[in-house]
């Protein structure tokens, strides 16, 4: 299984399509066995669904998303875990103690992005 993180300044970005970039752990058997890093490329409208389909993201943590994104996330096949916060190790631990909780909430679509 493959679990991505939009990450800035190594804590859970505050909104998904401004993530520096996204860390990307590869899970086997509640273990992180891998590990890497993909910079988000320019913000392109609904680009980023595909781009982390296609490295085989199954698993998408961010603080605040939109409902365009997370329906093309989940179009992906990519379940959705927002609402989140924290620093990247802290928020990797918490899910796999299986005690990451979702807020389910969804950013506006046409808000400032100054959370």
């Amino acid at each position: 299984m493959h679990l991505a993180i939009a990450v800035t300044n190594n804590m859970v970005a505050e909104h998904f399509g401004h993530a520096q970039k996204f860390v990307i752990f590869h899970i086997e058997h509640a273990k992180v066995v891998g590990k890497e890093e993909l910079i988000n490329p320019p913000h392109q409208k609904n680009f980023l669904p595909g781009f982390l389909k296609e490295s085989k993201v199954d698993i998408l943590i961010a603080g605040g998303i939109g409902s365009m994104a997370v329906e093309g996330l989940e179009a992906n096949q990519i379940k959705v875990y927002c609402g989140v916060s924290g620093n990247v190790d802290e928020i990797i631990n918490s899910y796999l103690g299986g005690k990451l909780i979702s807020s389910n909430e969804v950013c506006v679509e046409n808000h400032s992005h100054n959370h």
